[in-house]
């Protein structure tokens, strides 16, 4: 089975938690779930699949209020975290410094990133991006297909294969790459069989436990 990242966002509310909970237990996939940092642990403690953060600061520890650090999320035995989200709005030295600190620290980053445009050649981004390794999750989510039901497919397709080129390029033997934005049930199984794609990652309706079921169901494992 390919991965299934789900990021949260901000979203579920605790009285919500046990329900959500119960039901994913219950979805025989491959997954890691990314949920609001307030809850990492009551996922940790009840769930079958494997937690991410949704981000982490490049700083050890120190006076930094609301930032959580890499080694906070290591000391609970985490061992994902999105990197580089769009909506984080992380500078690209930001971004490198957060991959490195994962790396060194054996926290695989699962590297959001993504064309703000469609003209924009999605490898002028990945020039930008230092430290790529065969330890990185490679999760392409273009800006403009975010939010959005209605997206390019065959863009996609021939995306995916720039960036699995690319990737090869630089001596990563077997790239692991995600597609997310603008997926839903009527397109979920076409894009989760793209070819040279490990996995999708799914956002919002990600915590949408009705939704999320709804739409795993279209998967058909070949």
């Amino acid at each position: 089975m390919k991965l299934i990242v789900l990021n949260h966002k901000m979203n579920l509310l605790y009285n919500e938690l046990d329900e959500y909970i119960n039901r994913i237990n219950k979805i025989n996939k491959n997954i890691i779930i990314a949920p609001s940092n307030i809850y990492l642990l009551k996922f940790l403690e009840n769930t079958n699949h494997q937690i991410a953060s949704q981000d982490v600061c490049y700083i050890d520890d120190g006076n930094y209020t609301g930032k959580v650090s890499w080694s906070q999320i290591k000391s609970l035995g985490i061992k994902y975290s999105l990197i580089g989200h769009s909506e984080k709005n992380d500078t690209i030295d930001k971004i490198n410094y957060k991959l490195r600190i994962c790396i060194d620290n054996n926290i695989t980053p699962i590297l959001c990133f993504g064309n703000s445009k469609k003209e924009e050649p999605i490898t002028n981004v990945l020039d930008k991006l230092e430290n790529l390794n065969d330890k990185i999750i490679y999760a392409y989510e273009p800006v403009f297909n975010i939010g959005t039901n209605k997206i390019d497919i065959s863009y996609i397709k021939e995306n995916i294969k720039n960036i699995y080129n690319y990737l090869i390029n630089k001596n990563i033997t077997n790239p692991k790459i995600l597609y997310g934005g603008g997926i839903t049930k009527n397109n979920i199984n076409e894009i989760y069989h793209i070819k040279n794609i490990s996995g999708i990652i799914l956002g919002s309706n990600s915590s949408n436990i009705d939704i999320l079921e709804k739409t795993l169901l279209e998967i058909d494992e070949k």
